[in-house]
């Protein structure tokens, strides 16, 4: 195994090891976080079902005094849980870009970018699920579980090779 195979993996593990503790210690007790980006999400999927013209309800229904529940209108709609916000791949996705090897200078703006574009995929996707909801609620467990999964976790790949083709070699090529 190369070093530099050894040192992204010594380092992306440590990364890990500490974003685990921090979320489970400090972040996830606290729920300051998570709420903030579950209500982000549930807002936001609002104002995105309403340029469809849909009539919609944002609401906090598990009362935790933040908004987590996206209804049409007159149907059941979708909870948006602390699992469902997005921490988790945002940080894995993060995590392998500062360990990949290019510049400083470029990971601080992609992994901006990456985490607005996660953001906005899973606003979407809570979005497209609402809908699912209210028209046909027996596809909703599927595309829960399988479609979207595979939509985000493509998407994270999507993006990594795009750093390690495009972006980190493109730009350490030009820096030589």
């Amino acid at each position: 195994m190369s070093q530099s195979i050894k040192k992204f993996l010594i380092l992306f593990v440590l990364c890990l090891l500490v974003w685990f503790s921090l979320y489970e210690l400090v972040l996830r007790p606290s729920v300051i976080y998570d709420a903030w980006v579950i209500e982000g999400i549930a807002h936001q999927a609002g104002l995105l079902l309403e340029l469809f013209n849909y009539d919609v309800l944002v609401d906090d229904r598990l009362y935790t005094g933040y908004l987590n529940y996206v209804s049409l209108i007159g149907s059941q709609g979708v909870v948006i849980g602390p699992g469902c916000d997005g921490l988790v791949v945002m940080a894995l996705f993060s995590f392998f870009i500062l360990c990949m090897p290019g510049s400083g200078k470029h990971k601080v703006w992609f992994i901006p970018l990456g985490i607005v574009s996660l953001h906005l995929l899973n606003v979407i996707r809570a979005s497209v699920l609402t809908v699912i909801m209210a028209k046909n609620p027996g596809w909703l467990a599927f595309n829960h579980d399988y479609t979207f999964t595979a939509l985000i976790y493509g998407f994270v790949f999507f993006l990594w090779v795009s750093w390690t083709k495009r972006v980190a070699n493109s730009f350490s090529a030009n820096e030589k």
